[in-house]
């Protein structure tokens, strides 16, 4: 089950994690380099997921990236504080993505999706996600 979404909206987002821009972010040409960018990412999905997903984690499994994109849509400077926008977009039978953007006041600098897979924490494979589980991404579908 997937929707179509832009995630260059703010609109798409109801879900917000606020960070603030390091010194150390930067590059030689003085914008946020890409490095950086995932780990914003990462930063706002861990949030998402603290805030709304591992309460209802079913017990013996985990969740593994299997899949990173990331669109970069405009640079980036330090001193700045960004916005991460995050929310479901597609679910599968073992997987689901997560879609978000970054952004500076309106403007989208960054938009990415994560392919998240459930496993099973003895054999190491895919596991179906479970009916609450599954029940709390759809309503945030």
């Amino acid at each position: 089950m997937s929707t179509t979404i832009d995630l260059a909206q703010r609109a798409a987002y109801t879900y917000f994690e606020v960070e603030k821009i390091r010194f150390s972010d930067t590059d030689m040409i003085g914008h946020v380099n890409n490095v950086a960018f995932a780990a914003l990412l990462e930063s706002g999905r861990t949030a998402f997921a603290h805030e709304w997903l591992f309460p209802h984690m079913p017990q013996g499994v985990l969740v593994v990236m299997a899949r990173v994109e990331i669109d970069y849509r405009r640079e980036l400077h330090w001193p700045a504080a960004v916005e991460i926008g995050s929310r479901i977009v597609a679910i599968g039978r073992t997987s689901y993505v997560v879609g978000q953007g970054i952004f500076l006041g309106d403007a989208c600098v960054v938009t990415g999706r994560t392919t998240l897979v459930m496993i099973d924490r003895e054999t190491r494979k895919a596991a179906p996600l479970g009916e609450v589980y599954r029940g709390v991404l759809e309503r945030l579908l």
